[in-house]
């Protein structure tokens, strides 16, 4: 059984990572290393500072250990965010799970081997997240070996948990959903329903929730031993576990509460291995075709009207992205979900405060914060990082159509530009909602949009010269794709560097702050586009996969 098991993993990851006939790209990786070596250093200065502040705060009441819950609540946030996006794709959302049904191999050994590509990526999320973490904490507390060795323990089981929660809760709901006659639409309903599931469960726990009453139980813990530790942790038992063979490394209570973690990490195995036995292949039957449509006269003369060329490219593009599950769910929908999850969490905690705080807060720190944060959620669309790959192999068929080479590069480009400002545009609605001041406003917005540019020329390149057109899913365009992922984290550390820079420096006049930003972006997005015009060439796409 497990050699099976371990057979179908293996054919699974090397049909994601295989490289073969892929060209070498080591000195992408360099440069971006440079760039983001500096800014990895830069931030975890800024981290340690705040842990250590943090962690002399709660020693002084002996609730130090409510800072390891903290840590590990957020990151199980993370990975349950995270993994419904993932599991729905790599489950549900994949076309290539038809060709291993008919193998010798038991409904459990597949969802294993499917489970392995999205737990890859959780491993390397919990190790960007949790390890500074342990190693910063253990070295502000002068933590014993044993606090290094179950740290490495918890590393390796912990991501496990909320994977294989969430992994059950969807296997149960789509395998009673009714996937009718349109099965390409149920599963974009499917995929919004889920995610939009998690944002509800979170809106009635917070509604739900009294204020006095928190203060009061928040006054309870307080008197106390590790009392603020089982407060928050209450919602995730794994997470009050996990802290507390930390925080007791060196007692036996220590080793006592990682056996517990152990128990929890052993049941949720179990039970995912159980529940995709009961219930995945059943979920999965019936799902990997689309619906036989008949169009109505009006709808095929719609379709047949005259219209201008670019306009037409256009609407070609946008009809693929939210007509194909796979690209709707990752060009648009998990880039939606993060900012509208904040939001929500946001709005509910603080409500009204959100505006005070940001009317009390410096103009220079303001515009800087929102600036950053326009940058993550521009920087990692996807939508300019696969518009020449979405094609397939069927990209040089558009070489043969009577259209200008230049419509259809602007075309994809566009899409791309409109794409990624979805997320920007919710955060618009929220500055108008917390009142930010008329210039900062106006100055966010403008350098913003020309950011927007300069990250799809950037990802758009990337996406010319390091295609993926031989694939047989549409997921495979979005695993083991490395580069476009470095060349965002590339963008983010170099404009993060110089916010950074910007931050300590002793300039408190917020339009000269505007303004270095302003031609900082706009000289680089100048070259970009310059460099974009001269490169990209119809004889580069006559050679493109050659």
């Amino acid at each position: 059984m497990m050699r099976n098991t371990w057979t179908i993993t293996k054919i699974m990851l090397r049909m994601q990572y295989s490289s073969a006939g892929k060209q070498s790209n080591t000195w992408i990786y360099i440069i971006v290393s440079l760039i983001l070596i500096p800014f990895f250093i830069m931030l975890m200065q800024g981290i340690h500072s705040m842990v250590t502040h943090a962690y002399h705060m709660l020693a002084e009441v002996n609730q130090e250990s409510m800072l390891l819950g903290l840590a590990l609540l957020f990151i199980a946030a993370i990975l349950f965010f995270l993994s419904f996006i993932m599991i729905l794709s790599a489950f549900y959302f994949s076309d290539d799970i038809t060709a291993y049904i008919p193998l010798p191999v038991h409904p459990y050994q597949l969802l294993v081997g499917k489970a392995a590509n999205p737990l890859i990526y959780n491993y390397g999320i919990a190790a960007l997240l949790f390890l500074p973490f342990l190693f910063m904490y253990g070295s502000i507390s002068s933590a014993p070996i044993l606090f290094y060795v179950y740290g490495f323990i918890l590393f390796i089981i912990f991501p496990i948990i909320p994977f294989s929660l969430v992994a059950v809760i969807l296997m149960f709901i789509m395998r009673y959903v009714n996937i009718a006659k349109n099965k390409d639409r149920s599963k974009i309903f499917m995929g919004i329903g889920s995610l939009l599931f998690v944002i509800l469960v979170n809106v009635l726990v917070r509604l739900n929730m009294d204020d006095a009453a928190m203060l009061d139980t928040f006054t309870t813990y307080m008197q106390e031993q590790e009392g603020l530790l089982r407060m928050i942790t209450m919602i995730f038992p794994p997470a009050y576990f996990g802290a507390g063979s930390l925080h007791f490394a060196a007692d036996w209570s220590g080793l006592l509460f990682l056996l517990a973690l152990l128990a929890v990490f052993i049941l949720c195995v179990l039970l995912f291995i159980w529940a995709g036995q009961r219930f995945y292949l059943k979920g999965v039957r019936g799902m990997s075709s689309g619906s036989k449509g008949n169009l109505s006269a009006k709808a095929s003369q719609k379709l047949t009207q005259q219209r201008s060329i670019l306009k037409t490219y256009l609407l070609k593009e946008f009809k693929m992205i939210f007509r194909t599950p796979a690209f709707l769910m990752q060009c648009v929908i998990q880039a939606l979900f993060f900012p509208v999850f904040i939001t929500v969490i946001l709005f509910l905690d603080m409500g009204n405060d959100l505006a005070a705080l940001v009317s009390a807060a410096p103009e220079k720190n303001l515009f800087l914060t929102l600036f950053m944060i326009s940058i993550f959620l521009l920087s990692t669309n996807v939508t300019a990082s696969t518009a020449i790959s979405r094609e397939g192999a069927s990209i040089k068929l558009n070489l043969f159509l009577p259209i200008p080479f230049q419509h259809l590069i602007n075309a994809k480009l566009y899409v791309a530009y409109l794409m990624s400002m979805l997320p920007f545009l919710l955060l618009i609605g929220v500055g108008i909602y917390v009142n930010i001041p008329i210039h900062i406003f106006i100055g966010w917005i403008g350098i913003t949009l020309l950011y927007n540019w300069l990250a799809v020329v950037i990802n758009f390149f990337i996406d010319v010269y390091h295609p993926k057109l031989h694939w047989t899913d549409e997921q495979e365009l979005f695993k083991g794709r490395f580069i476009p992922f470095f060349i965002s984290l590339g963008q983010i550390a170099l404009f993060g560097m110089i916010t950074i820079i910007l931050w300590n420096m002793n300039i408190t006049n917020v339009y000269l702050i505007m303004l270095i930003l302003l031609l900082s972006t706009f000289i680089v997005t100048d070259i970009a586009h310059i460099y974009l015009r001269k490169k990209v060439s119809l004889k580069t796409l006559q050679n493109l996969g050659n």
